[in-house]
């Protein structure tokens, strides 16, 4: 029997660079929520008698506010009522 050798490979992430690295992810995100909104806005026009749509966004601008609280701005989530 022949023995494999392991080589374990190790790198440490730096703060910055892990920043970095969710930074974009964050952008990335942001523009497929515009795309998902523009799509969404689009269904909506089609129907626009249905109350669904705008309980969606509801739900997405209470989410949104916080996320916007977890960045430093409370003003959605005071505006809205929220508890945060």
């Amino acid at each position: 029997m022949g023995s494999m050798q392991r080589t374990t490979q190790t790198t440490k992430q730096t703060a910055a660079g892990c920043y970095a690295g969710r930074h974009a992810e964050a952008h990335d995100l942001l523009k497929r929520i515009a795309a998902r909104l523009a799509d969404h806005q689009r269904r909506q026009a089609a129907e626009p008698a249905d109350w669904g749509y705008a309980g969606d966004l509801g739900r997405v601008i209470e989410q949104l506010a916080y996320v916007l609280a977890d960045l430093g701005d409370q003003s959605a989530v005071v505006q809205k009522g929220l508890e945060y």
